[in-house]
């Protein structure tokens, strides 16, 4: 009987998806990964002895030989994706190429859209968003306000309606930034408005013809017989509905698209629901992040900076909002906790147990109900004002099972949720916790 394994992150992103990813698939023998949410932002990070990837839109088993599913729900950048198909022919990846299937109803990220994400970034000033430049959310807005007239991958095929399609959308985001003009933006602009979109139909022509591109039939029959690990891509805290509005991704970061997937292939084999979180906290961009301190001097890792989102963020575990993300998603299976080796020799740990009593923090936590978009907007801004409650946590002096089991332990009795699955390698080397 098939296998489905669906990972999220529970956090702002960087919970570690991509190891984990990597990881299962060795474990397990799956052959296929299949991306469900979020597109060519993504930088999952796989450390493979002296190879180390952050993959965006091919899947994080790559380098074990899996082959990478592109669903529909996956907002999809072939530029981006040709520099990382590069990238990993140098590492090693004979035909990257040959190891991807793309939805024909996959939504394609134009050009136009990025210039337009990163001009709009900059005209905010003080009041980004925390946007990762990626015209991620741009695409999608496509997608709902155009519908069919919106440019998915199948397009590709088809150059005189590729033209069409490419042309309409360039309009729209011209008429986007009309009036902006500073000097930050003017060489964006000049782009933008200058583009040769007949050198960019032939572009993505000569892709077409290197990249499967099916139907979404032939998708969902991969999914009802084979082995799948579903790879989730930025975290529940970060969802479009149940984030923190302006600060959210334009995608479902929960189980939602997976499962929906699942259904429509008439699956009928085992569906393993897994969560992750970070073992402290981290933010990628701007927004809300109640425990960030400079107290925790944490090592470097491969969360690189980009000039959209700034800085990479740190700061205690917070117990508040793990355990209202556990609540979004539901029922999960197995919880991991990753990044524990980063703690290693770190004094005075703690984690936010509770938040000062608010109406959108009722009994010290963060109420799980739906809400319009002024709605989260407030608690969003209540979210930046939070001091939360903090209690200890054990350090962890050396580089070991106990220590590591000490300090997770402490962290499954502040969310009321066993951890299943310990992360403390950068490699694909995890420990398991009676599973």
């Amino acid at each position: 009987m098939a296998r489905a394994m669906m990972v999220v992150g529970l956090g702002n992103g960087d919970e570690g998806k991509g190891s984990l990813v990597d990881h299962l698939v060795r474990k397990e023998g799956v052959r296929h990964v299949v991306r469900f949410n979020g597109g060519a932002q993504a930088l999952h990070h796989v450390v493979d002895g002296d190879r180390v990837h952050g993959f965006s839109q091919f899947g994080a088993g790559t380098l074990t030989g899996a082959e990478t599913v592109l669903s529909r729900f996956m907002l999809f950048e072939p530029l981006a994706f040709c520099r990382e198909a590069r990238t990993l022919a140098d590492r090693g990846i004979a035909d990257p190429y040959a190891m991807v299937t793309l939805s024909a109803r996959a939504p394609i990220i134009p050009q136009a859209n990025i210039l337009t994400n990163r001009i709009l970034e900059i005209q905010r000033g003080q009041g980004r968003h925390g946007s990762c430049g990626m015209g991620i959310g741009l695409t999608q807005g496509d997608v709902e306000a155009l519908g069919t007239q919106a440019i998915y991958a199948g397009d590709l095929l088809h150059p005189t309606l590729l033209r069409e399609k490419l042309d309409l959308i360039q309009q729209r985001r011209i008429e986007s930034v009309r009036g902006i003009d500073s000097p930050e933006t003017h060489m964006l602009r000049t782009q933008l408005v200058t583009a040769d979109l007949d050198d960019l139909v032939e572009f993505y022509g000569e892709f077409a013809e290197r990249i499967r591109i099916v139907p979404d039939e032939a998708i969902l029959e991969i999914l009802a017989h084979k082995d799948t690990v579903f790879e989730g891509a930025q975290g529940v805290l970060l969802d479009q509905q149940w984030g923190f509005f302006p600060h959210v991704t334009r995608s479902t970061t929960t189980f939602e698209n997976a499962e929906t997937l699942l259904d429509e292939a008439g699956f009928e084999g085992e569906r393993v629901r897994l969560g992750l979180l970070r073992a402290y906290g981290t933010r990628h961009g701007a927004g809300p992040f109640p425990t960030e301190t400079d107290a925790l001097p944490v090592a470097p890792c491969h969360n690189a900076v980009n000039p959209w989102q700034g800085a990479f963020r740190t700061g205690w575990f917070d117990a508040v909002t793990a355990r209202y993300a556990l609540d979004v998603v539901g029922s999960i299976d197995l919880l991991a906790l990753t990044n524990l080796d980063r703690l290693v020799g770190l004094d005075g740990l703690q984690a936010a147990t509770a938040y000062p009593q608010h109406a959108h923090f009722p009994n010290g936590g963060i109420a799980l109900r739906p809400l319009d978009l002024e709605a989260s907007r407030q608690r969003t801004d209540a979210l930046f004002q939070v001091s939360p409650e903090y209690t200890p946590l054990p350090s962890i002096p050396n580089d070991c099972p106990e220590a590591f089991c000490r300090y997770s332990d402490a962290i499954a009795a502040l969310i009321g949720r066993d951890i299943d699955l310990i992360s403390a390698r950068p490699d694909q080397h995890k420990l398991y916790r009676g599973h």
